[in-house]
């Protein structure tokens, strides 16, 4: 008797998790639209609190369409390399947290010449506070987002998924480059400037080499969390004072 096929992932997976993060972001629209027609003063009062409360609720969909789409799978974490953080895990990630920053300005100053006039190239983190930050409840939140909600989301998409599907059906340097470019469209934002596209390329195809070389997705949650949390706290560093 033959034994049964495991279950892998299909291209159909990924439908859920799209669906989920649209719909979560048409529901979050819609409830700060309510809200700014109920109580504008309070929406202004507190944006920053409402604003990072809304990502949050979009990464939850996000990540509820994730688990949607993974529940087929006998031992999804497993599958996917996710698991506690080991002291080689962190002694890895802080490895390449140097040569990383070291990538991220060449790609940046290089982005800058070609696609920004020369011009710094902006980061995106300072998106995340509409508003000058009061109080370290707010850093908490934010930290939330950036540093936990979403590594863990963006990584088991498009490392866990999107690149496992694209290396299935292909050559290693094009699943790398492939979800490194889809990385980079969902995170450079034309309302800061689209010479973010190479640098958010770049962190991709370093993310999806470490998933490659390492074979577990907490070593590039790792490094995901990692850049996030310092970005966020520099950011909100400088904005305080």
């Amino acid at each position: 008797m033959l034994s049964e096929a495991p279950p892998r992932l299909r291209w159909r997976d990924l439908i859920p998790v799209l669906v989920f993060t649209v719909v979560g972001i048409i529901l979050v629209v819609a409830l700060i639209a309510a809200l700014v027609r109920a109580d504008r003063a309070f929406v202004h009062a507190n944006a920053e609190t409402i604003a990072l409360s809304a990502t949050l609720l979009i990464y939850l969909a996000f990540g509820a369409g994730i688990v949607l789409a993974l529940r087929r799978l006998p031992a999804p974490l497993q599958f996917l390399g996710l698991h506690w953080p080991t002291l080689p895990d962190i002694g890895r990630t802080l490895a390449l947290i140097v040569p990383w920053y070291i990538g991220v300005a060449l790609v940046s100053a290089l982005s800058s010449v070609v696609l920004n006039g020369g011009r710094l190239v902006p980061g995106n983190t300072q998106q995340l506070f509409v508003q000058r930050p009061h109080g370290l409840g707010i850093l908490v939140l934010a930290l939330l987002v950036t540093a936990v909600a979403a590594p863990l989301c963006e990584e088991t998409f498009f490392r866990g998924m999107l690149f496992r599907l694209l290396r299935a059906r292909g050559p290693l340097w094009a699943a790398v480059l492939l979800s490194a470019i889809a990385f980079g469209l969902a995170h450079a934002s034309p309302a800061v400037s689209l010479a973010l596209l190479p640098v958010f390329t770049y962190m991709g195809i370093v993310l999806a080499l470490t998933y490659a070389w390492t074979g577990s997705l907490t070593n590039s949650v790792l490094l995901h969390a990692l850049n996030n949390a310092v970005g966020t706290v520099t950011v909100y560093a400088l904005l305080s004072r």
